[in-house]
């Protein structure tokens, strides 16, 4: 039951940036931008929109991975704790060898540094992505916790998933707000 729970949720996640026209999107609305505000054309435009797209299914997976890892230390059955140790760690890693290396391809391949709108696009991306999923499950735990008795496995997945996307929001967050030039009044 919990196996087909946690691979929905995994194929729901792929499947939503499958969907969604991400990639397009953001390419489409960063050009539109640069010819109004008549900036000279991006020539990487398109490459740093795909390794950051690939980066942030990376990011996701790996959240998944902590969540389900994290799930897996308050799992009843010790067979299902080591299943769930087992699909986490191989999330895991597979989540951080495709955020990791598409990070070096950033800085290696494009001039994000130069030129950050791509990478504040997509951590602006990621900070609503993870919030709405922190804040759903904010919502789901403080609903449960008003309850008369408290269904314990969905406040269990609830609250994990609240931690685990609050903390990514967080992150997500602090690094938006780095990027974003400050000014001083005159």
């Amino acid at each position: 039951m919990m196996m087909e729970m946690f691979g929905g949720m995994f194929a729901l996640m792929l499947l939503a940036y499958s969907i969604i026209p991400l990639f397009p999107f953001v390419y489409v609305i960063l050009r539109w931008r640069q010819a109004r505000e008549g900036e000279t054309p991006d020539p990487q435009l398109g490459l740093k929109v795909a390794l950051h797209y690939f980066a942030t299914i990376g990011w996701h997976i790996t959240l998944v991975a902590v969540f389900v890892l994290l799930y897996s230390f308050v799992v009843d059955s010790s067979r299902m704790q080591e299943v769930f140790v087992r699909m986490g760690a191989g999330l895991l890693l597979g989540g951080m060898i495709v955020y990791g290396l598409h990070r070096v391809l950033i800085s290696r391949l494009t001039d994000s540094a130069q030129r950050p709108n791509v990478t504040r696009i997509f951590k602006g991306l990621n900070l609503v992505l993870c919030g709405l999923i922190g804040m759903a499950a904010l919502v789901a735990v403080c609903v449960m916790i008003t309850q008369e008795e408290i269904p314990e496995e969905p406040f269990k997945l609830a609250g994990i998933l609240m931690v685990v996307y609050l903390a990514a929001w967080g992150s997500q967050a602090r690094g938006l707000a780095g990027m974003t030039p400050t000014t001083k009044p005159a």
